[in-house]
Parts: C-alpha cells; sequence; structure tokens
C-alpha cells in the first residue's frame, strides 16, 4: 500500500527543523558516496515543459516531477515498492528555504541579520525558515509594492515581523547574508553592494536564461558553493553569464556537500556565494523524513497502486 499525502497533510506533518536535519544528513551522505543524484530532465512541448529530479539515500529512492507550478513527488523504497505519492509544492517550498539556512550556517558560520529579495511563494518560505530556525526577523524588498503588501499580511497572520528595505541597496548594508528569490532575467545586484565577509545566496532560477548577479560579483567571489557543479555550468545563468564574460574562475567551484562535511571553509573577509538549482537528492531527503513522521503519526490515506499486472 502507498500512502498519499496532501499538500495540508504536509503543513501538519513537515516542520523546517526536520527538513534541516534531513538536508544536512543527506549531503554528508552524498559526500561519503553514500547517495545519489541525477541530472535534471526536461521535456517540453506546446509552450509547457514537466521536469523531473531524482535522487536516492538510505534504502529509498525517488523523484519529483513538477509543471507550471504543479508539484507531485513519488518516494520508493530501493526494493522497488511505491511507498508514498506527495502533494509537493510546499514541501518544495520548505525544503528550498531550508537549504538557505543551511548554506549560510556552514557557508558564514555566524550571522545575525538576513535580507530577502523576492516574495514570492518562495521568497515567504525563506522568510519563514531563518524566522524559524534562526529566530531572525529578516529585512525584505520585493519590486512589486503589491508583492510587499500581501506578503505583510500573510507574514503578520503568522506572527512573523520583517522590516522592509526602500532598496536593495539598503537589504545589503543592513544585512551580513543576503538571500535572493527571484526570477528574473536580468542581473541587478551588483558587487557595489556587497562588502568583505559577507555571503549571498543565489536561489533563484535553475534555468540560464535567468540571472540575479552581475558577472563582477561572480569573479570577485573567493568561493562559490553549489549543490552539484555540471548541474550549476549547465543550469545557473548567473554562472553561466560570468563564464560568457570570462570572469568565471570555475577552480572556485566547491559543492556543498564538501563544505557541511568540513573540508572547506571560508576566510572571514572572503564575499562568498551558494548558487542554488535544486537537485534530487534534496527532494529525496525532506521526501524520506515526511513519510517516516507520517507512518509514525498515522497521517495520510493508504491507497493500492502496484504498477505490475499478472495474467494470473
Amino acid at each position: 500500500m502507498a500512502l498519499l499525502l496532501t499538500e495540508k497533510d504536509v503543513v501538519n506533518l513537515l516542520k523546517f527543523e526536520d527538513a534541516y536535519n534531513a538536508l544536512k544528513e543527506a549531503f554528508i551522505e552524498w559526500e561519503n558516496k553514500l547517495g545519489v543524484n541525477s541530472k535534471r530532465m526536461r521535456t517540453s512541448i506546446s509552450g509547457s515543459t514537466l521536469t523531473c529530479q531524482a535522487g536516492g539515500l538510505q534504502g529509498y529512492l525517488g523523484i519529483k516531477t513538477f509543471i507550471k507550478g504543479n508539484f507531485v513527488s513519488l518516494l520508493f523504497s530501493t526494493s522497488g515498492e511505491l511507498l508514498m505519492i506527495v502533494e509537493a509544492d510546499r514541501l518544495s517550498q520548505i525544503r528550498t528555504g531550508t537549504l538557505a539556512v543551511l548554506a549560510s550556517d556552514y557557508i558564514q558560520l555566524k550571522y545575525n541579520t538576513v535580507g530577502i529579495i523576492g516574495l514570492g511563494k518562495q521568497g515567504l518560505a525563506h522568510v519563514e525558515a531563518f524566522y524559524e530556525l534562526k529566530k531572525i526577523e529578516p529585512i525584505v524588498i520585493s519590486r512589486s509594492q503589491d508583492r510587499i503588501n500581501k506578503a505583510l499580511r500573510v507574514l503578520n497572520s503568522e506572527g512573523i515581523k520583517v522590516k522592509v528595505a526602500g532598496s536593495y541597496k539598503d537589504v545589503f548594508l543592513n544585512s551580513e547574508v543576503v538571500t535572493s528569490v527571484t526570477s528574473s532575467k536580468d542581473p541587478f545586484i551588483k558587487l557595489d553592494y556587497v562588502r568583505k565577509g559577507m555571503h549571498i545566496n543565489l536561489m533563484g532560477s535553475n534555468i540560464p536564461e535567468r540571472v540575479e548577479a552581475f558577472p563582477e560579483l561572480i569573479k570577485a567571489s573567493s568561493i562559490i558553493v553549489v549543490e552539484d557543479i555540471q548541474q550549476a555550468l549547465e543550469e545557473a545563468g548567473d554562472l553561466i553569464l560570468a563564464h560568457k564574460m570570462g570572469m568565471l574562475d570555475e577552480s572556485k567551484l566547491i559543492q556543498l556537500s564538501s563544505i557541511i562535511s568540513g573540508k572547506i571553509e571560508k576566510k572571514a573577509d572572503d564575499i562568498s556565494i551558494f548558487k542554488s538549482t535544486g537537485i534530487g537528492l534534496e527532494d529525496v531527503a525532506v521526501m524520506k523524513i515526511l513519510y517516516e513522521k507520517a507512518k509514525k503519526k498515522g497521517i495520510g490515506k493508504e491507497i493500492e497502486v502496484k504498477g505490475t499486472w499478472s495474467r494470473e
């Protein structure tokens, strides 16, 4: 029997702390070659793109699929049994917001102020993640005043306090860590905004045509952390643009798993970047903890899905 979980079930079960511990463990497993991540696959027709990303660890294999904002994930045992089908929009938000906190903790180490650029669904989840996990009230900004007003209503209803910045520059002036979560097609984060020792999470789109940071910032950074180096070089618009401009030193690229495993550390005055594209291993890690909690608490609907047929 497979477990079917709805978005409501995910909200009731999955906490940011759960996702944090699951992601940390998954990256350590991957560094020790005990986890696996597969290259993302995209299939497009008639203006729609179906995206699939998969990974595996600790006896589980899983895949997340999404198209036009609809997310569905499947979790299997390594014996081939379908364990869980889950609506995965909120799961993806929690996973991605938590990832920014995890990366900041292990790259920047100590910080008390956070700025967040972008207040869509993912941006709101980043605010929630830093608030829940670090007890930090972020300074925020969005290009749309309507988006800011809507975000403030949502956050106020959750008891989360933020400060609204007047400009991108203000965000950087008042933050030790800045996280950008936009779908911008043109770079807007300037090197002039950034001080020595700052850390920037570029959590925006994972397609080459979208860019958040100017190539000069990529060039000036001493350390550029990614989840999967090959995937980042193929998908991260910020890195692709910098490469085209001759401003990307690939020797600066480091996988997050190496940082979390303590093999590499940032120097105090270094400008550091975490450029996330999102990988299947992260989704499986969070699905794993979600499934185990759901089974323990008896939450979800059991359905029979065999996926096999016999004449017998």
